[in-house]
C-alpha cells in the first residue's frame, strides 16, 4: 500500500456502509451454520431482512439525500455518495442471491423434520380445502383490490407496505392492486395438531380472480416499497417535542421511496412500477423468494419445537442479593454480565424503591423500554406513593419513538417529571440513581449500564450492569441529571467522563498514553462500531509505537487492521452468535497500571459529538479482574468469532472450538 505512513490516505480506511454490509454478511452466515439448530438458523435470517430494511430506510436513504443535493465530497475512506451507492448495490445484491440458496435450504431442511411451508398449487386436497375455506372466512372480508388506471390513480403506499400488483389486459393502462393485510398473520396454519404453513399472499394470489371477476389477468408479482425514514426535527421551533416527533413519525410513512423489492411478474410490472414510484434500476430487487422474509420471526415464536432451539438458558442471580438490595449495596460494589447474570437486581432496585419510605428520589435516563416494562410500573408506583421521580426519556430513539411516546404520557399522567432530553442532542446515556435518607444522612444508589433499561432485550443482549454506592460516583451522576433536566452545561465531575464534552477526549489520551509506552503498551476494547477517525488514526500511531491492540468489534469497524506500518500490531475480531454482543468495555495498561472502563458509547462520531453518554472508570480491584476476564475469554474464542482482513473482509478459524457465549 503506497504511502502508508500518511494516516490521512484514504485506503487505509473501510467504508462504514460497506462495513455494515459485511456485518449483516456474518448475521446471514449464522442462518448457513449447521451448529446452530434449525430454527434458530430460520430467526437469522429474519434477523438479516429486519436489519436490511432499516439499512435501506436510514443509511441509503442518507446517501440518496446527498446525492440528491449534489454533495460529491468523499468520506474519510475517499468514496463519494454515488459511489457508495453503487457499490452498496451491488453488495446488497450479491448477498440476496447467497439468502435466496440459503432460505431454499432451509425449507428443505424443515420438511425432514415435519416443518412443511408449502406452496398452494402443491397442497394435498385436504390441505387446499382448508386453505380456501379460511381465505372466504378470515381473508376476502378484510381485502382491499384497488383499481389502477386513468380514473384511478396509483395510491400513496406507506414504507414497507406489502403488497400484490395484477397485471389486467385492456385496451388502455389497467392494474389491480391489493394491500396484504397486517391484521392477518403471515403463516397460516393448515392443521391443529402438524406444522403445516401456507404464505398469506400465496392464498391471495390463488382467489385473484374472486378479487378481480371478469378481468383478463396477465401477470402476478408481490412488491415491497422502502421509503426514506429518518426523521428530522425542528427542535428550535417545537412548543411540544412529542409533537413534533408524532408529526415525524406520520412524515417517515410517506417518505420518498429508496428501494422497490419484487417477487415475479414482467417487465412491463417493474416499469410501472418504477415510473410510479419515480425510482431507477439499481434500486430494484428482484427475488426468487418471499419477500417481507422479517416475517419469519412470527414463525419461529409459533413453532414449539425446543429441540430445533437453543436451550432454554436461565441466567445466574447473584446471592447476594438474596438480602434487601439497598443492604447489598451499601458496602459493596457489583458488576453483572448479562444475560448470563440475571438483570433482576436491577428491576428489584427500582421496584424496591418505589416502596421503601426512605427513599425520597429516584432518577432514570429511558431509552427503549419494552411494552408492559415492569421499570415504567415501579416508577409509576413510586410516583404514587409520593417520592420525586424523574424519567429522562429519549423519544428520538430511532423506530421506538412510537412506543416513547404512549409510556411517556402515561408517566406524565402518573406524576412523574418527564424530561425529553436535551435539544439536537440524544440522551443514550444509562443511569439510574436512587436517593435514600438513612441514619447517616443521605446516600445515593446508582446502577450505570452499556444496555437499555428493557428487560427482554437483556435475554438476548450482552451488556454490562455497574451497581455502586460510591458517593463520588454518586454525585456525579447526580450532576449528569442537573444537566440533563435543567440547562445543559459542562459539569464538573470527578470520576465519571461525558459526551459531547470530554469522553473522547479522555479516550484518546488513555490510547496516546499506551503510545508513550510503546511496546509495554496494551490496549483492549470491545464495543459495537469504530467509526471515528480521530480515534482510529491515534490506534494506528499506538500501533506504530508497537503497542498491542486487540479490537473486539461486533458491527461496523472503518479501521483496516494488519497494514505493515501502520496496524501490524492491530488485531480485529467480531463475535455473532446467540447473544447480541453490545457491552462496551475498554482495557489500558499504560506504565503497567491497569486501567478498565465501561461506556454507553461506541467510538463513532455520532456517540462522540451528538449524544450524551458516559464513560465510567471501574477502580475496584475484583471488579476489574472480571471485566478483564470477559475480554479475555471473548479473545479466545474460535466458533463464533471473524477475523477482519486488511482488505475488509472476514474469515472464520480453520478450527471452531471454543464459543465465548
Amino acid at each position: 500500500m503506497e504511502n502508508v505512513k500518511n494516516l490521512d490516505n484514504s485506503k487505509l480506511y473501510i467504508n462504514r456502509e460497506l462495513s455494515w454490509l459485511e456485518f449483516n454478511r456474518r448475521v446471514l452466515e449464522e442462518a448457513e451454520d449447521p451448529t446452530n439448530p434449525l430454527l434458530e438458523r430460520l430467526k437469522f435470517i429474519a434477523i438479516f431482512f429486519t436489519n436490511l430494511d432499516e439499512f435501506f430506510m436510514i443509511r441509503v436513504a442518507g446517501l440518496k439525500q446527498m446525492v440528491s443535493a449534489n454533495v460529491n465530497r468523499p468520506s474519510f475512506d475517499g468514496l463519494t455518495p454515488k459511489e457508495q451507492l453503487r457499490k452498496i448495490t451491488q453488495k446488497t445484491k450479491q448477498l440476496l442471491k447467497d439468502v435466496e440458496v440459503q432460505y431454499k435450504k432451509l425449507i428443505s431442511e424443515l420438511q425432514e423434520e415435519k416443518i412443511y411451508i408449502h406452496k398452494y398449487s402443491e397442497l394435498p386436497k385436504a390441505l387446499k380445502k382448508r386453505a380456501d375455506k379460511y381465505f372466504e372466512e378470515f381473508v376476502y372480508p378484510i381485502l382491499t383490490p384497488l383499481a389502477v388506471d386513468l380514473t384511478h390513480p396509483f395510491p400513496h403506499l406507506p414504507s414497507l407496505s406489502f403488497n400484490i400488483i395484477v397485471e389486467i389486459i385492456s385496451d388502455e393502462l389497467k392494474f389491480g392492486l391489493i394491500p396484504i393485510p397486517k391484521v392477518l398473520p403471515r403463516f397460516i396454519k393448515l392443521k391443529e395438531k402438524e406444522e403445516h404453513y401456507l404464505y398469506l399472499e400465496d392464498l391471495i394470489i390463488n382467489h385473484i380472480r374472486e378479487l378481480f371477476p371478469n378481468q383478463e389477468i396477465r401477470g402476478i408479482a408481490t412488491f415491497r416499497v422502502t421509503r426514506d425514514a429518518d426523521i428530522v426535527i425542528q427542535e428550535d421551533e417545537a412548543d411540544d417535542l412529542l409533537e413534533e416527533v408524532e408529526k415525524g413519525l406520520r412524515k417517515r410513512r410517506f417518505g420518498n421511496p429508496v428501494r422497490l423489492e419484487i417477487n415475479g411478474g414482467s417487465d412491463f410490472i417493474v416499469n410501472f412500477l418504477k415510473d410510479e414510484l419515480e425510482i431507477k434500476d439499481y434500486d430494484v430487487y428482484k427475488l426468487d423468494i418471499p419477500l417481507n422474509l422479517s416475517d419469519l420471526w412470527s414463525l419461529y415464536r409459533e413453532i414449539d419445537r425446543p429441540d430445533l432451539k437453543y436451550p432454554p438458558y436461565i441466567p445466574y442471580y447473584p446471592p447476594q442479593f438474596n438480602i434487601e438490595i439497598f443492604n447489598a449495596l451499601k458496602n459493596h460494589e457489583f458488576i453483572l454480565f448479562h444475560p448470563y447474570e440475571s438483570f433482576d437486581p436491577i428491576v428489584e432496585l427500582v421496584e424496591e424503591a418505589a416502596e421503601d419510605p426512605n427513599v425520597l428520589a429516584i432518577k432514570q435516563t429511558l431509552y427503549r423500554v419494552e411494552k408492559n416494562s415492569p421499570i415504567v410500573e415501579a416508577l409509576s408506583k413510586a410516583a404514587q406513593n409520593g417520592k420525586e421521580v424523574t424519567a429522562v426519556v429519549e423519544i428520538k430513539a430511532r423506530f421506538d419513538e412510537e412506543s416513547n411516546i404512549v409510556w411517556a404520557r402515561r408517566l406524565e399522567e402518573e406524576g412523574v417529571h418527564v424530561i425529553y432530553g436535551i435539544p439536537r442532542l440524544k440522551t443514550h446515556a444509562k443511569l439510574l440513581m436512587i436517593v435514600r435518607k438513612e441514619e447517616n444522612g443521605i446516600k445515593r444508589y446508582i446502577h450505570i449500564g452499556t444496555g437499555n433499561y428493557n428487560v427482554e432485550t437483556t435475554k438476548v443482549y450482552s451488556d454490562v450492569s455497574y451497581l455502586t454506592s460510591d458517593p463520588e460516583i454518586g454525585e456525579d451522576v447526580s450532576k449528569i441529571f442537573n444537566v440533563l433536566t435543567g440547562y445543559f452545561h459542562p459539569p464538573k465531575l470527578s470520576r465519571i467522563f461525558i459526551s459531547p464534552i470530554d469522553l473522547k477526549k479522555k479516550i484518546l489520551e488513555m490510547i496516546e498514553e499506551e503510545a508513550e509506552s510503546g511496546k509495554d503498551g496494551r490496549i483492549i476494547a470491545k464495543m459495537n462500531s469504530l467509526v471515528d477517525p480521530d480515534v482510529i488514526k491515534a490506534l494506528y500511531r499506538a500501533s506504530q509505537k508497537g503497542v498491542k491492540i486487540d479490537l473486539i468489534v461486533r458491527g461496523i469497524c472503518c479501521l483496516r487492521p494488519g497494514i505493515e506500518g501502520v496496524s501490524e500490531n492491530i488485531k480485529v475480531i467480531s463475535i455473532v452468535g446467540k447473544y447480541l454482543e453490545h457491552a462496551r468495555i475498554f482495557y489500558f495498561k499504560a506504565k503497567g497500571e491497569e486501567k478498565l472502563f465501561i461506556s454507553s458509547a461506541d467510538w463513532m462520531p455520532r456517540n462522540f459529538h451528538r449524544r450524551v453518554e458516559t464513560l465510567v472508570p471501574i477502580e475496584n480491584k475484583e471488579l476489574k479482574e472480571k471485566l478483564k476476564k470477559i475480554l479475555e475469554t471473548q479473545l479466545k474464542d474460535t466458533a463464533k468469532v471473524r477475523i477482519l482482513l486488511p482488505t475488509g473482509e472476514y474469515v472464520r478459524p480453520t478450527e471452531r472450538k471454543f464459543n465465548s457465549q
